[in-house]
């Protein structure tokens, strides 16, 4: 089953022209937002398998109450929008959201938001593009407050408002990156139609510069035109494929794999999904042997997912141990049956086998059967695996599918992690299928996973958390500007070096 990337509207927008955001002036009367929030709690209640996970039964019930006891009074739509994105975030969840309409696409083209690009590095936010039209603002100042609000206390409301798996932190740095960080300021923040913004430049010089808002598309054209962005562009602005083997001159017997996400084209199965990987690890594999090769970088930075038959797949060419072992622990849900199911994305044929595929157990959730998921199997090794020394290279955007790819790899001593803590978390987390409701008084959309993973990995200390890395190697605002791969760069040096 492939895994939602909830993302994908939110980070590449491209639009044609907006319409009004009707909903500054909806209000919802408190039987209106007692009744959705209702129905929302009733889809968790019964079909989020992860709905306590990581928070007791007794306080994520108090909580509820305490969530529906406060509708007293008519409440503004992006109020009650923040509060149950308040509500959807203390779930810790990376595959719950919640979405200010189904539409999201004509939503977005109904909002004005502030016209800049930012990138986190070390608690400190840059400019990464301009969305304006002249040359007043350039990328690699720092932004330190919006209309007066610091930017720390921005990022602080925010990250408390988005979801993501356990504790992970670091995972929630994609609130206060780029077009996510347009979206979210407007929807839990304000809604200006000028923006204040305060900047230390690259000189050291404190600026202060007022912008209009605008449109997602007027943003992304003057990404391209505006000339002050033309050398990030050229770092920044190229879309990758799918999956790459590059050979770096500069490093012998070296190669890159380089797997920007776990899906492509005529995918519309996991076995489906797991033959393409196949055939592409084979040929990789085939001329990496070739080539003599004795040291591989996997390079799943910035890879959101997908199929999970891929990185089952994957991690079968990269094992050590020549004996079988398991990927996941279990995979297992709440229910077998529900009306919610309706608003699922299994077809028909799928609610058919629900029941049959599912194992009772005697606290009265549902375990997946292993023959009707070869996910759950064991997994054997490939006779014509990668044998010599890896890296994988990881950051807080390598989430989902990828998240428990290189947890398993991790706790299989599969290679060298180096770069930042993963997203997700390293146990596992929840997905496979998905619920879609539209609450009908307000129009809020809401998903929600069936499914909780528990990856076949060696215990640690502290749950909740992303795969740690063996080495972290941090970016800096130098890195940023001059397109600088310093994960990469630091893996290479030590390659060079032979100083693992």
């Amino acid at each position: 089953m492939k895994l939602k990337l909830l993302f994908v509207a939110i980070c590449f927008p491209v639009f044609c022209s907006g319409q009004t955001d009707t909903l500054q002036q909806f209000t919802l009367t408190p039987d209106q937002a007692r009744s959705d929030f209702r129905l929302y709690r009733r889809l968790l209640q019964e079909t989020h398998p992860g709905l306590y996970r990581y928070t007791p039964k007794e306080q994520m019930q108090l909580f509820l109450d305490s969530v529906d006891a406060s509708f007293t009074k008519p409440l503004a739509f992006y109020d009650y929008q923040r509060l149950l994105a308040l509500v959807n975030a203390n779930i810790r969840c990376a595959h719950s959201s919640i979405l200010p309409s189904a539409d999201i696409w004509g939503y977005l083209r109904s909002i004005k938001i502030i016209p800049i690009f930012i990138q986190p590095v070390q608690n400190k936010y840059f400019i990464l593009f301009s969305g304006t039209s002249d040359a007043s603002l350039q990328p690699g100042w720092e932004l330190t407050h919006i209309n007066g609000r610091p930017i720390d206390s921005v990022a602080s409301v925010l990250k408390k408002h988005f979801w993501a798996d356990g504790y992970n932190e670091i995972a929630k740095t994609q609130v206060v990156q780029g077009s996510t960080f347009s979206l979210f300021y407007y929807l839990i923040i304000e809604q200006p139609e000028k923006f204040r913004l305060s900047f230390n430049t690259l000189s050291g010089e404190k600026r202060e510069v007022t912008v209009a808002a605008q449109r997602f598309q007027q943003n992304d054209a003057n990404f391209k035109k505006n000339p002050v962005n033309k050398k990030m562009m050229t770092y920044y602005g190229k879309k990758n494929k799918s999956w790459q083997v590059l050979f770096p001159k500069d490093v012998k017997k070296t190669a890159i794999l380089k797997v920007y996400g776990f899906g492509g084209k005529n995918q519309n199965d996991g076995d489906q999904a797991r033959a393409a990987m196949k055939s592409f690890m084979d040929k990789a594999m085939k001329n990496i042997s070739k080539r003599g090769i004795t040291n591989l970088i996997v390079d799943v930075r910035g890879n959101p997912g997908g199929w999970d038959t891929q990185g089952v797949e994957l991690f079968t060419y990269l094992m050590k141990s020549d004996s079988a072992v398991y990927y996941y622990k279990r995979l297992h849900a709440v229910t077998d049956s529900s009306e919610f199911f309706k608003y699922s994305d299994l077809s028909e044929e799928d609610k058919k086998k629900v029941k049959k595929e599912l194992r009772t157990e005697a606290d009265g959730t549902f375990t997946m059967r292993e023959e009707y998921n070869t996910d759950l199997k064991l997994q054997y090794p490939k006779p014509n695996r990668f044998k010599g020394q890896v890296y994988i290279l990881v950051n807080h955007r390598s989430a989902s599918t990828t998240s428990e790819f290189v947890a398993v790899c991790k706790s299989n001593k599969v290679g060298i992690l180096v770069g930042e803590e993963s997203g997700g978390c390293y146990e596992g987390g929840n997905g496979a299928s998905f619920i879609t409701m539209t609450l009908p008084h307000s129009k809020i959309s809401v998903t929600t996973p069936l499914i909780y993973y528990q990856n076949a990995v060696v215990p640690v200390a502290q749950k909740g958390r992303g795969t740690i890395p063996d080495y972290e190697v941090p970016e800096t605002v130098d890195d940023l500007l001059i397109g600088r791969d310093a994960v990469t760069e630091w893996v290479n040096e030590r390659i060079r070096k032979n100083s693992f």
